[in-house]
């Protein structure tokens, strides 16, 4: 998980950026945006950030994309409040940072007699399964989630994964802990779908800032019980499988809590201001010069990656924004 070794994965540090800098697109780095500005037509004119030296700057733009994902896009438009929007930017649904899905994730791995060294080269999903993926509500459940075999990591992942159950790394026996899962061991990643709750959210914290004195985002988020039923369910269904493809054992973890990589539905898409943040294209309803592109825009969380979908509808934004640029309203 540290990488593609030879640079060939289809990563935006090697597929976008190069040629972007190519055509004179100006990179900036260690800079913390704290609010992007609007005029008194309520239109987006850029963006305060602050350097690594905490010397602030104003960078004027006559439109604004913002693509922090899940958190930080509705951290950032919480935090530009002003005058024309005093509930923060682009908020007048109400909706900004509500209906967070983080992917509840379970971990069911098994340990086999065979040996197949997984764990050799990049760290990556060999087999998907999408057996249990639609609805069938006799589950006690709505929805699904997918399944992803993957290994189980290297010596280190083998003594210290929690996927293994305890932490052994200072047990007497770890190297024959780590002789028996070390090329023995495959497991299953299942991804549910998380629904769209407005308890599930992201705010602006009370009192805990960042190093700059911004406030920091806070996270309120819960597992609702239609969760719970289904990660459970496919936990017993992946533990089966593996015990038929001769697993001598097997050990689950539901709702593993160093999870929750995939941030999503914080600025939802929709057509309806009252019910959304921004419209299909990902302009938001509010400000026609500032849009959002990334997971935040979800509108439901699926069962599945989100990377792949993140990255094609960001490019039917930038494609279709491009192809309408003489009929956008700018402040200048």
């Amino acid at each position: 998980m540290s990488g593609c070794p030879n640079g060939s994965k289809a990563s935006f540090d090697l597929v976008f950026w190069p040629t972007a800098l190519e055509h004179g697109t100006r990179l900036i780095t260690g800079a913390r945006v704290r609010e992007i500005t609007v005029n008194n037509a309520g239109l987006a004119t850029g963006a305060i950030y602050v350097d690594r030296d905490g010397h602030e700057h104003h960078q004027a733009a006559n439109l604004v994309i913002l693509a922090a994902n899940g958190v930080g896009t509705p951290r950032l438009l919480l935090l530009s409040k002003s005058r024309h929007f005093p509930d923060g930017l682009a908020n007048s649904s109400g909706l900004v940072g509500k209906r967070l899905m983080m992917h509840p994730f379970g971990a069911v791995t098994g340990l086999f007699e065979e040996r197949f060294p997984s764990w050799e080269g990049p760290f990556g999903q060999y087999i998907q399964s999408m057996a249990f993926y639609e609805t069938d509500t006799s589950r006690g459940f709505v929805r699904g989630a997918k399944w992803g075999l993957m290994p189980t990591g290297g010596p280190l992942g083998a003594a210290l994964s929690p996927f293994f159950g305890e932490a052994t790394a200072l047990d007497l026996e770890l190297h024959t802990h780590i002789r028996e899962r070390l090329g023995h061991s495959a497991l299953w990643g299942i991804i549910a779908e998380d629904l769209p709750y407005d308890s599930n959210r992201v705010t602006l914290h009370p009192s805990l800032t960042d190093s700059d004195g911004v406030p920091a985002p806070q996270i309120l988020y819960r597992n609702d019980e239609n969760s719970r039923r289904m990660v459970m369910f496919h936990m017993e269904r992946a533990r089966e499988s593996l015990e038929a493809a001769g697993a001598r054992e097997t050990t689950s973890d539901a709702f593993v809590r160093d999870t929750g990589w995939h941030l999503l539905g914080t600025t939802c898409m929709g057509d309806d201001p009252r019910s959304s943040v921004v419209d299909q294209y990902g302009r938001t309803h509010d400000v026609p010069n500032l849009y959002v592109y990334g997971g935040s825009v979800f509108p439901t969380s699926s069962g599945v990656n989100p990377t792949a979908t993140i990255a094609a509808a960001t490019l039917r934004s930038a494609e279709h924004l491009l192809s309408h640029a003489d009929l956008q309203r700018l402040p200048l």
